[in-house]
């Protein structure tokens, strides 16, 4: 019996010393990926203007006719490397060659006796159809391709995105990769990408808070109070929760598509855009919904709450940045109060999924525009890109940030949004 405990005890200790070695050898000193720059409003417009002028629905053809999209190496290094800054809090790179590419990625680690950076390392080359990983390395442990894959396999199934996975790759049809530029061969398949922005429990999900909403603005005049809607939606979110048993997953599930049913509303779009058979569904009467008085804060404001529910608070940061600078570019022009109203509903999305219950919770007491929306009427607004470079500078500069900062200040100072 003392054999096999110490056998028993020997072999813990081999277990524990394996990962400290592991541990050890993953975490480094350096960062492999060592930038800090931004991107600059002149290239968030060039990525905004590529992505636009690629966008399938604007040359609608019949049938799976098989189309191109050309990226320039430089634009994708760096919508890379600001995904990784804004998501990860870290640095990205990825370097185009002929017939392959090198993927590098550094993010910041809780500070250790091991170091402070997690590097990762991959090598793609490319195949008849999607690129395969070739070889993949944290830190200094090599792993080998075939488990790599396997990983890869599994945190998408960890994170329920399996059946998203298979839809896009199944649509690109040939990655080719090149010094200068990756080009993608894909077939446009619309059906397909609904069940990769919306999978079918949430599209269930949705339904119900259209359907709620359409009593809600029937007897509306002119328009509708944002703040009058969300102590009723969440409601019906907190008593779907409720059944459900409770969890703080399902309260923040069932939050997202409350956010996603008003932002759709708001914006005029049908839920029919991710969900088939949604023209089937009943549909709420158009009302502008106001906040602060403004339709156009309502929609920044549920933008960007549902883009901080499904993707993390940065990413919608970018997202609402993306749109000023194109603004600023020959529509209504840059506006710092349409940042605030972005950069609240940013806040209230991260509540509405990570403190869920609590925000079901305080919106049934109900609620007013001061609760959510700082006041933003002395904020610069409608300045052209040459009036913002004038007194901002870049994305980035010590002015900017000087009127980001005051426009966080005020957001955090929301009693709903602390």
């Amino acid at each position: 019996m003392k054999t096999v405990l110490k056998l028993l005890l020997l072999a813990v200790a081999a277990l524990a010393l394996s990962a400290v070695l592991v541990v050890w050898l993953a975490l480094n000193d350096r960062p492999l990926v060592d930038r800090d720059s931004a991107m600059t409003a002149t290239d968030v417009a060039r990525v905004r203007d590529l992505v636009s002028a690629a966008d399938p629905r604007k040359h609608p053809q019949e049938g799976e006719v098989i189309r191109t999209f050309h990226a320039d190496g430089h634009d994708l290094d760096l919508v890379l490397h600001d995904a990784s800054r804004r998501l990860l809090h870290g640095a990205g790179r990825v370097v185009l060659a002929d017939q392959s590419a090198r993927v590098q990625l550094s993010v910041q680690w809780p500070r250790s006796p091991f170091g402070h950076w997690l590097n990762v390392e991959a090598q793609v080359r490319q195949t008849a159809g999607w690129p395969e990983l070739e070889r993949l390395q944290i830190g200094r442990v090599p792993v080998p391709a075939g488990l790599a894959r396997w990983l890869l396999v599994q945190v998408a199934a960890h994170y329920g995105a399996t059946e998203q996975v298979q839809t896009v790759m199944g649509m690109v049809q040939r990655v080719t990769l090149q010094p200068a530029e990756i080009v993608l061969d894909y077939v446009w398949r619309p059906e397909g990408l609904r069940t990769v922005m919306l999978p079918p429990g949430d599209q269930q999900r949705l339904r119900a808070y259209v359907d709620r909403l359409v009593p809600l603005v029937r007897k509306a005049q002119d328009t509708v109070p944002l703040a009058a809607l969300l102590p009723p939606m969440f409601e019906l979110a907190r008593q779907r929760t409720d059944a459900a048993g409770s969890t703080d997953e399902v309260a923040a599930q069932e939050n997202r598509a409350a956010l996603i049913a008003l932002a759709l509303y708001a914006t005029g779009q049908s839920p029919s855009r991710f969900v088939q058979d949604a023209k089937q569904w009943a549909h709420p009467v158009p009302h502008p919904v106001l906040l602060r008085g403004r339709e156009d804060f309502s929609m920044h404001f549920l933008i960007s709450a549902v883009l901080a529910a499904e993707g993390g608070g940065r990413l919608a940061d970018a997202i609402g940045l993306y749109k000023e600078i194109s603004d600023s570019r020959g529509g209504s022009g840059f506006s710092f109060n349409d940042i605030a109203a972005d950069r609240a509903g940013t806040r209230f999305g991260q509540i509405a999924t990570h403190s869920a219950r609590h925000l079901q919770a305080e919106l049934a007491k109900g609620v007013t525009d001061e609760d959510f929306m700082p006041g933003v009427a002395d904020l610069p607004e409608f300045l052209s890109e040459a009036e913002f470079k004038a007194t901002y500078g870049e994305i980035g500069a010590p002015a900017y940030e000087r009127m980001k900062a005051e426009i966080e200040r005020r957001v955090a100072s929301r009693p709903l949004l602390r």
